[in-house]
């Protein structure tokens, strides 16, 4: 909890008075954050910036039918919106992918914060989820992954309820990537949070989006300044739908074309919230409350977990 303090209450703390700044490096077997120093900024980038498991895909789709004014993509998601901290292709050539776009661009990154650049003429999209629906999203996606990265972590445990009890406990690590622990996923939150004033932040919860998709599409759009009509707000509310994505999954997840991940569409599980209901006991959800209660606010948790409701 060292760590999340120090958000409070220190550097970062005076959030009013400064701008966010770019000051851990993080580490990790799929991360390395010090790509971002040969990334060149354009005016009105678009930054999708979430913990795994929340939304990330499915706001870029958005962006992407927004931007490019289709209900089908032509090529790749993960190739049209690059994710620059992520190892897996040379930064070159993922440099050369956004040099080369002449739209709007609109760029992926799961880091916290104090770990990527900001620029005050960007836009930047965070979207969050209940952290129990994130960490069991994310056990599916890791199990169906050829090379998962951290797959012997006590997180990742055979038994789902020894693995969510390790991700309660396990501490933050500063400056490294792709961690698997409630307190990361807090610490990842609090980095954005802290400076929610900001006019060019704007959070998503992924209840939200469930719940009313028209809603979450047209506020995109509202921010991205981009008009669509009634007819085009129903034809993108297809074309973002679980079911047709799912179906078009190739489309969309992350190194596709690549072997990556067994089943191409397991990708997209199931989209479900409150999974973890039928596997989780009473005793479980009670250190889960004392947990996140000890990390955030009681307003926090409350949205954190619900969104606006």
């Amino acid at each position: 909890m060292t760590n999340v303090t120090h958000i409070e209450s220190g550097r970062m703390g005076d959030s009013d008075a400064m701008l966010p700044q770019r000051t851990v490096t993080y580490l990790g077997p799929r991360t390395d954050t010090n790509r971002w120093d040969l990334f060149q900024a354009r005016e009105n980038d678009i930054f999708v910036c979430t913990p795994p498991k929340c939304g990330t895909t499915w706001t870029q789709a958005i962006c992407a039918f927004l931007i490019l004014d289709t209900n089908r993509l032509e090529g790749n998601l993960g190739e049209i919106s690059p994710w620059i901290d992520n190892k897996r292709m040379p930064i070159d050539v993922r440099l050369g992918i956004l040099e080369a776009q002449t739209h709007r661009r609109f760029i992926k990154t799961h880091t916290p914060l104090d770990g990527i650049p900001y620029f005050e003429n960007s836009v930047y999209l965070m979207v969050y989820r209940d952290p129990r629906d994130a960490y069991f999203s994310l056990r599916n996606h890791r199990f169906n992954m050829f090379d998962p990265p951290n797959f012997d972590s006590p997180q990742l445990a055979a038994n789902p309820r020894d693995g969510f009890r390790a991700w309660l406990q396990a501490p933050f690590e500063p400056g490294t990537g792709e961690q698997g622990s409630l307190e990361a996923f807090v610490y990842h939150f609090q980095s954005f949070w802290q400076f929610r004033h900001l006019p060019n932040f704007h959070f998503f919860h992924y209840s939200d989006m469930k719940k009313d998709l028209s809603a979450a599409i047209q506020r995109i759009a509202d921010i991205l300044q981009i008009p669509i009509s009634t007819k085009r707000l129903e034809e993108l509310c297809q074309a973002a739908s679980f079911a047709e994505m799912k179906k078009n999954a190739s489309s969309f997840l992350p190194g596709s074309g690549v072997p990556v991940f067994k089943n191409e569409e397991s990708f997209f599980s199931s989209g479900k919230n409150k999974q973890w209901e039928d596997v989780l006991t009473p005793e479980d959800i009670q250190d889960y409350n004392r947990r996140i209660n000890q990390l955030l606010s009681p307003a926090e948790v409350a949205w954190l977990e619900n969104g606006t409701g």
